[in-house]
């Protein structure tokens, strides 16, 4: 098995990503972690339909398609990864889950629980819950506990 290089940070982050309109997705040749929004998607889509002919495929030309585009660099190179995910999804591109709501809400209950101040805590479970109390204890003096 090739081993290839990842930014583990660019990983966690695409794990962490909780927005629908943001997919990330794991090149596995070359282990580049890869974002396509819903805009960059929609360009794409909107350069296949200008210029990709379904009867002449092998001649769809990209660069020539982004050359008459007149996109921004940044937005371009966007437009090339996303065409790469569409040709490669399933067999060299992978997609990395998104975190679900729920579990980000549940590492903020685990850090809460954490928190050795138990009227900043309190007021923290309170608060994600929807419901905040004025507390007069000095909550500008937390400690945590170690989770180990």
């Amino acid at each position: 098995m090739k081993k290839i290089p990842i930014e583990w940070g660019d990983l966690e982050l695409a794990f962490d990503n909780s927005f629908w309109e943001i997919s990330y997705y794991l090149d596995k040749e070359t282990g580049q972690t890869l974002m396509v929004t819903d805009e960059t998607r929609q360009e794409l889509e909107r350069i296949y339909e200008a210029y990709f002919d379904p009867d002449a495929p092998n001649e769809f030309d990209l660069e020539a398609a982004l050359a008459q585009s007149h996109l921004p660099d940044w937005q371009q190179e966007a437009v090339r990864e996303a065409d790469l995910v569409e040709r490669d999804y399933g067999s060299r591109i992978i997609e990395i889950p998104r975190a679900e709501s729920h579990e980000a809400y549940n590492d903020m209950q685990d850090f809460i629980v954490t928190i050795e101040d138990a009227c900043l805590q309190n007021q923290l479970l309170k608060a994600t819950h929807g419901r905040v109390d004025k507390c007069l204890s000095n909550a500008s003096k937390v400690t945590y506990k170690s989770r180990e």
